[in-house]
């Protein structure tokens, strides 16, 4: 997981509670001591309650490092400080005074030390509860005892431990501190938020528009009750902004992968930007605002309409990034249920077997899509939904109109190989030639081709036929494939008329 951080690009990373056990300790000292296994720009960071003797150990355990963040806390709301601490309000201002001179004392007296470029934080547990001059009188003790200046600064850290407000009065908190705090210009000013009410990323923006230098939080919103910030959307929150997070989450299955396997906690199909569902659309009225959008900009980024020759910025509706950023392909975006229409079905054809098919048959094939997904009571995956349609509207033999319309003047088969065959020989028509050879009332086509260069290999050529027998009300789709138009158009006839159900008079 270290390591992980350290590819995502986190430079300032929390490591462990070297006081609470000894496993915590010896992890500290074991990326210390391993070679190579801490970057020389990357800091350490370890938290202590504030006690000499804990410092004592946080101090240790952080010897070696080339850079360190040293954090202690004091709860620091009046329920807290009387209930856990006993303390009165002077008492707690002493002993925040007294373990920062400790921790000056081993960290900026101690020149056994100074081959650590060493940072102080301070951090007032339960700040969204306090009372404001209490945390005031505090910070300028702190500081005052600290020293800090421009050059060395150290880090203030103000918590939303449980979250009990919205995010604009936390964030007025942060202002009222900042507006009245000392030494402005020498500390960074750090929140750490909780999702208790399920605002922690929305907190902690508010609180950094406040004024705010520095967030803190987890992967995936890991920690305690509800979780701390969800540092992935808290960042990538940022890059849709077009704020550049300095993190590389252009590989977030990964990242999620080895969260999940270490944690045991599977990561919500719903969370934003790393959740399964979080590209895909099931409306219908969606998935044909993506798929227009996603083939506008395939257009513009061809130069085939004046303007649009790049298109620098995302801008697909209802996509608020483009999956590739987070690794992610375009299989994503689309999933097809009941409720979904024919622009997500057309898309998924387009997308997995490269089927421009026309909007009529787009339209007919999404009722046999909602029936699907109905008597299935669940979405269709989209390499069930290609051999659907294949299935019902690229039939691929025909044994003879006996067994294709349940009465024929056809006794024997005729396969369609041998039709295609014949059409190609021809120089005729291909559905005048089928229907003379099947026996057929006069057939009216309505064919639309497609180079399928560039695509799944299913022919050189695809052909999607409307076709209508005379006297016949019915209208039939099939889609056929071939080495050139003529072949491809043939076998698309063939394909309706055997997955068809014309009325059987017609044939007799």
């Amino acid at each position: 997981m270290f390591k992980l951080l350290v590819a995502i690009g986190f430079k300032e990373i929390e490591v462990a509670f070297p006081c609470a056990s000894r496993t915590d300790y010896e992890f500290v000292r074991y990326l210390i001591e391993t070679p190579g296994l801490v970057p020389d720009d990357v800091a350490l960071q370890v938290i202590t309650p504030c006690r000499e003797d804990a410092i004592q150990t946080a101090v240790d355990s952080l010897r070696g490092a080339k850079r360190a963040i040293m954090m202690t806390y004091m709860a620091s709301s009046d329920n807290l400080r009387e209930t856990v601490l006993q303390l009165s309000e002077d008492e707690w201002i002493e002993r925040a005074r007294r373990c920062t001179a400790f921790a000056r004392s081993l960290l900026k007296d101690d020149p056994s030390v100074h081959a650590t470029n060493w940072t102080f934080n301070f951090g007032f547990e339960d700040f969204a509860n306090a009372r404001p001059e209490a945390v005031l009188r505090c910070a300028d003790a702190v500081l005052d005892e600290w020293d800090p200046t421009p050059a060395w600064p150290m880090i203030l850290g103000v918590a939303a431990s449980v979250e009990v407000t919205t995010p604009n009065v936390f964030a007025d908190q942060i202002e009222y501190f900042l507006r009245n705090v000392p030494r402005r210009n020498d500390f960074r000013l750090t929140v750490h938020t909780h999702n208790d009410r399920g605002g922690a990323v929305a907190t902690a923006e508010l609180a950094c528009l406040a004024g705010a230098d520095r967030v803190e939080g987890c992967l995936f919103g890991n920690g305690e009750r509800a979780g701390n910030m969800d540092l992935v959307v808290f960042a990538l929150n940022l890059l849709t902004s077009g704020i550049d997070p300095g993190l590389d989450f252009s590989s977030l299955d990964t990242i999620r992968k080895v969260y999940e396997e270490m944690t045991k906690l599977p990561v919500h199909p719903r969370t934003p930007y790393s959740g399964d569902y979080y590209f895909r659309a099931f409306s219908g009225a969606h998935q044909d605002a993506i798929s227009k959008g996603l083939k506008s900009r395939a257009r513009g980024s061809h130069g085939d309409r004046p303007g649009l020759a790049r298109w620098p910025a995302w801008r697909v509706p209802y996509l608020p990034l483009d999956p590739a950023d987070v690794g992610r392909s375009l299989d994503c975006v689309v999933g097809i249920n009941s409720q979904s229409g024919k622009g997500g079905i057309a898309w998924i054809l387009q997308h997995s077997l490269g089927l421009e098919i026309p909007a009529d048959l787009a339209r007919v094939f999404s009722k046999t899509v909602k029936e699907m997904s109905d008597r299935a009571g669940r979405g269709i995956p989209a390499d069930e939904l290609c051999l659907e349609f294949l299935k019902a509207h690229g039939g691929t033999t025909l044994t003879g109109g006996a067994s294709v319309y349940r009465r024929s003047k056809l006794d024997t088969s005729c396969s369609m190989d041998k039709i295609v065959a014949a059409v190609l020989e021809s120089p005729s028509a291909p559905h005048a030639i089928i229907s003379r050879l099947l026996g057929l009332p006069k057939l009216s086509v309505t064919t639309t081709s497609q180079n399928m260069y560039g695509t799944v290999h299913l022919g050189e050529y695809a052909a999607y036929t409307k076709v209508a027998l005379e006297g016949s009300g019915a209208q039939l789709w099939g889609v056929g494939f071939g080495e050139n138009e003529n072949e491809a158009e043939a076998r698309a006839i063939l394909a309706a008329l055997l997955v068809g159900a014309f009325p059987a008079h017609l044939f007799q």
